[in-house]
């Protein structure tokens, strides 16, 4: 069933929710479920199944149940392709998007109190398992499977006290004041739509102008044309028709002196000898005249141009443009901890807004607030080489031969497992249950547990140079992006390894730092050139958007914060980061 057909939940009944989709319930949308998780203990549909899957590996799925008995009666779900995966994530964008349009049809307001699965339902317990708040249908089926479910004053009790409760009121106003700016940026990026808006369509009346003006000259030059040729024909015409005139006059006085009875012989000789040599000339000229071919004027178009308008759809291109940043402000944030001098190799912005760096000269994890504030240092058994998030929950460092997972919990980091890679593998990314790592000039796919690699590029022409030291993906997975310090550039692949192309910028040296953003753009800076280059919209150019003059200094990592137009830089041999605003 398409995003748009599902009705709303509020509209089904407890009944038809024990059989419903737990992650569509969630979104306020019904949809059949058609799969049962054995370890969350949820249904889920056919598009939601997938998305669990590509987080949740080593959960068993079951293709077929018993919707009375939820009994599994089948083998687990094995590894989705991308077009199954990029299917669903739009599907659940979609259904995500009309879950907010409902919301905002509906007006209805923030009820601190109400469920938000079931608003009419006051909540009266909180599922551990799951940490969401229930009401008491929600107990009755979405949570019914669920077995760490307590009454709300059981839980809340001497939560007031807590260190977490304290620090709400301030992260709620943070969020507001990034909320109030980040609305007041857009409406001002509106208004400067509109004016971009008018200031095109001027552009296009001006071009229209110029072809006015084009056709203009074309149609007098034509009209010059035909007075040239009108001018000669007419003069041929007037000039027969004085020789006819001409000879028109002397053929009439001689008429009139040889036509009469009274003319004496003298005067009869002298007619006849000069009226045989008129009669001659007037025969040859209206001989002359009667054969000569008829003139007159036509014009015919131009068929390519007639054509070539005819096919166009419009006077020119009208398309948009990416947003190339530009740096409006920096700051020096000093990273307050006893250590030597450090070398961030790789920045990570988590989904709770706080920020963990990567100490290469000290082999370990720096935890930030979002005020850039040192929070915690996690020691690691090697040196941090690079890193990504899996999902919301959980991290993967590469080391030297080793990927290390950690787990996020209650605002700190916990050790759960390690897996080999290839030696020297310095570059990491995530997608669709799978590590991409990159390793001198090859980028090699590895399951999440490490037991399967696969070889999806090799750079034939390193001769031995590093070229692939770090891999980035796309959001949608369309493109993986690959560089390193002897790289001229970006290389662009796609999801299964096949090269699109090569972006070569001859300013950039020894590049390192590797970034998709959360809005899609991609970042690349270099330690030898101090600067941070952005990849335009057509993956044809890296366009700098900022350099040394801005305070860089050896970068090795670049990161641009979540909604809050801050791009991160971390640097070679220092105690602090740089922070720029962009806009």
């Amino acid at each position: 069933m398409a995003a748009s057909e599902i009705p709303s939940i509020e509209k089904s009944t407890d009944e038809d929710d024990a059989r419903n989709c737990f992650a569509c319930m969630k979104s306020k949308l019904n949809a059949e479920a058609g799969h049962f998780c054995k370890d969350c203990k949820h249904l889920y549909c056919n598009n939601c199944v997938n998305k669990h899957d590509d987080f949740f590996q080593r959960h068993k799925i079951s293709l077929e149940f018993d919707k009375d008995k939820i009994n599994v009666v089948s083998a687990p779900i094995s590894d989705h392709n991308l077009e199954i995966y990029q299917r669903v994530t739009k599907s659940i964008s979609e259904v995500s998007l009309e879950a907010f349009k409902q919301d905002g049809a509906g007006g209805a307001s923030f009820d601190l109190g109400k469920c938000d699965v079931h608003k009419s339902q006051d909540v009266m317990s909180f599922c551990e398992e799951e940490e969401l708040l229930c009401c008491n249908i929600c107990n009755s089926t979405i949570h019914r499977a669920c077995k760490d479910i307590e009454e709300l004053p059981k839980v809340a009790k001497g939560v007031h006290t807590t260190a977490e409760f304290s620090t709400l009121p301030s992260r709620l106003q943070e969020s507001l004041s990034f909320l109030d700016r980040k609305i007041f940026e857009l409406s001002e990026e509106e208004k400067l739509i509109e004016d971009n808006a008018d200031a095109v369509k001027t552009n296009i009346q001006y071009c229209r102008d110029e072809f006015v003006d084009i056709v203009d000259k074309l149609q007098q030059q034509s009209f010059e044309a035909v007075e040239i040729l009108k001018s000669s024909i007419t003069n041929d015409i007037a000039s027969r028709k004085t020789q006819c005139a001409h000879y028109y006059d002397q053929l009439k006085s001689l008429y009139n002196v040889v036509g009469t009875d009274a003319v004496d012989e003298t005067t009869a000789f002298i007619g006849l000898t000069k009226g045989r040599a008129l009669l001659l000339r007037t025969r040859m000229l209206l001989k002359d005249i009667d054969g000569r071919y008829r003139c007159g004027i036509v014009f015919e178009h131009d068929t390519n141009l007639h054509k070539m308008l005819s096919n166009m759809q419009n006077i020119g291109t009208v398309k948009g443009f990416e947003h190339i940043f530009a740096v409006t402000e920096k700051s020096m944030f000093h990273i307050t901890i006893d250590i030597s001098k450090c070398d961030i190799s790789a920045i990570l912005e988590l989904p709770c807004g706080d920020i963990l760096l990567a100490d290469a000269a000290n082999s370990n994890l720096m935890l930030l607030n979002q005020s850039f504030h040192n929070l915690a240092v996690y020691p690691l058994p090697d040196i941090p080489l690079d890193m990504c998030a899996i999902g919301d929950t959980e991290i993967a460092v590469v080391t030297n031969g080793q990927v290390h997972f950690y787990f996020l919990q209650d605002g700190s980091l916990r050790s759960e497992k390690s897996i080999k890679v290839r030696k020297q593998s310095s570059g990491i990314s995530y997608f669709a249950g799978h590590l991409y790592v990159a390793t001198i000039s090859t980028l090699i796919k590895y399951s999440i547990d490490g037991k399967q690699a696969k070889l999806l590029y090799k750079d034939t022409e390193a001769g031995g140079k590093v070229t692939i030291s770090r891999c980035a993906i796309s959001r949608e997975g369309q493109f993986i992006y690959v560089t390193g310090p002897d790289c001229a550039g970006l290389l662009v692949l796609d999801i299964v390894g096949n090269k699109l192309t090569f972006v070569k910028n001859h300013d950039m040296v020894s590049p390192r730092g590797l970034h998709v953003a959360p809005g899609g753009q991609v970042f690349l800076c270099g330690t030898g050139s101090n600067m941070v280059l952005q990849l335009d919209r057509e993956q044809n150019r890296l366009v700098k958007v900022a350099d040394g003059n801005n305070g860089l200094w050896s970068p090795q990592c670049v990161v641009l914060l979540n909604g809050k137009s801050l791009l991160i830089i971390g640097q070679e041999a220092t105690n602090s980061i740089l922070v720029l605003r962009v806009s």
